[in-house]
């Protein structure tokens, strides 16, 4: 039969090392130290439907200048390829905004291409209006 081991009663085994790297002192048992503050990650995911009138509205408003955006540049309404960006680029902005990271659900397709057709139409009637 093998022989027990013996442990040290006087052991630092518990203790944390720490090195410096030239940056700050590190604790090798906390590696979130080593790495560079970051922004909190996104508290909830949703549908588009569940959101707030609030988060409703500010959504619209942040869709609306996108889009009017992406009009003064390309003179032309998004459609596929360009509104799948518009869309992706919308969601990660309003993620980033407000902590809410929305599920590209068809409902949010649907309300998101209303949108832009509708601001765009507002978007030429005010240019017919100035000249």
């Amino acid at each position: 039969m093998a022989k027990k081991k013996k442990h040290k009663k006087d052991s630092d085994a518990n203790l944390p090392i720490i090195m410096n790297y030239g940056i700050d002192c590190i604790s090798v048992y906390d590696p979130v130290a080593m790495l560079p503050y970051s922004e909190p990650s996104i508290t909830e995911q949703t549908r588009f439907k569940k959101l707030g009138k609030e988060m409703k509205t500010e959504f619209k408003w942040l869709a609306a200048s996108i889009t009017v955006e992406f009009w003064e540049e390309n003179r032309q309404i998004p459609f596929g390829e360009e509104m799948s960006k518009l869309r992706t680029r919308l969601v990660r902005m309003f993620a980033e905004e407000y902590r809410i990271q929305l599920k590209e659900d068809s409902e949010l397709k649907d309300y998101l291409q209303t949108l832009v057709i509708n601001t765009i139409n507002k978007q030429l009637k005010l240019e017919k209006e100035k000249q």
